[in-house]
């Protein structure tokens, strides 16, 4: 039965999977839709966030799994787990008073500025101050983290996620479920800086 010749094309097909995959292609192409990079940042910015969150404390799983997704439903389950931990995180914020750590651009190390500041945080991670102030922090915890010395304790404060709302959500499901690029791009963009306001 094979190799065949495809009747539509002429091209030459060696089994039943190569024919169904390269006349199933263009169907599946007519279904998506085309939303531009900038318009998923803007639509589903607190979905975003709200990965962009789990990124910086190092859970890499969530971004993972939606970009190593086949199903609407793998993004949608694991979109469910990642809020339900942000949510149980929210709803018992910390606040640490202390001084910020800054990068000092004349002797070139991070240290702590005179100023106290209040941070509002949901998790923490320490710091080991002298590797530290050479510049040995997780480029990870500046997505969502703040730098502050509490008590002569250098730490990663974790500031709360933006949470999206039900609309935001649901318009999110719609989206991934014609064209599952929209959370694979959402992934991407967790893993980077938010926009200046």
């Amino acid at each position: 039965m094979f190799p065949r010749t495809c009747e539509k094309c002429q091209v030459l097909y060696c089994g039943a999977q190569d024919i169904l995959a390269h006349h199933s292609i263009p169907l599946v192409m007519t279904t998506l839709s085309v939303l531009k990079a900038d318009d998923v940042r803007k639509r589903f910015k607190n979905v975003i966030d709200t990965l962009r969150y789990h990124v910086a404390t190092g859970r890499f799983s969530y971004v993972d799994r939606i970009v190593a997704a086949m199903d609407p439903s793998v993004v949608e389950e694991t979109l469910r787990e990642a809020l339900r931990i942000v949510l149980s995180a929210v709803s018992s914020p910390k606040v640490a008073k202390g001084n910020p750590i800054e990068f000092d651009e004349e002797e070139k190390v991070y240290k702590p500025k005179q100023n106290v500041v209040e941070v509002e945080y949901v998790e923490e991670e320490p710091l080991d101050p002298k590797r530290a102030m050479r510049g040995a922090i997780p480029a990870r915890a500046r997505l969502h983290g703040r730098l502050l010395q509490v008590d002569n304790t250098w730490k990663i404060l974790y500031t709360p996620p933006r949470l999206p709302s039900d609309k935001e959500l649901a318009e999110f499901f719609d989206e991934i479920r014609k064209d599952l690029s929209v959370a694979k791009l959402v992934a991407s963009l967790a893993m980077t800086f938010e926009k200046e306001k």
